[in-house]
């Protein structure tokens, strides 16, 4: 099990955010899950009053990795200089797989649906070398 806790004060917003993150091996891959709390828009984080994300990273072969996850937002951030009172959720899938060593490729989807605006579907692909 490995966690870590950090936060940090934005002094131009005069409003702060602590987040906590852990992980824990189980069965073929990690779980891991999180929390963040913000006092307001600010640097550290703007996308919610509140969030709580979980995820599975399932190493499904030495090469190939695939990981699910989820996260919901309380009191989302829409615009302006506070959080809205509406909430919403977002769910993706990452896949990681290892073409030769130090040289990967990463591809992203995730949904969002806030309840006080649009859903939407984003993703990437990466291709990423290690030195």
């Amino acid at each position: 099990f490995s966690y870590q806790v950090t936060g940090g004060w934005d002094f131009d917003n005069e409003d702060g955010a602590i987040r906590a993150m852990g992980t824990v091996e189980i069965g073929p891959g990690a779980l891991g899950l999180a929390a963040v709390y913000s006092s307001g828009p600010n640097s550290y984080y703007s996308a919610a009053e509140w969030a709580v994300a979980a995820e599975y990273a399932i190493k499904a072969t030495d090469k190939l990795k695939i990981t699910p996850g989820v996260q919901y937002y309380g009191d989302y951030y829409v615009a302006g200089d506070d959080f809205s009172d509406g909430d919403a959720w977002k769910v993706g899938l990452t896949v990681d797989y290892q073409i030769v060593d130090n040289f990967y490729a990463k591809a992203s989807v995730q949904y969002l649906d806030p309840e006080d605006g649009d859903d939407s579907t984003s993703g990437y692909f990466r291709l990423q070398r290690s030195f």
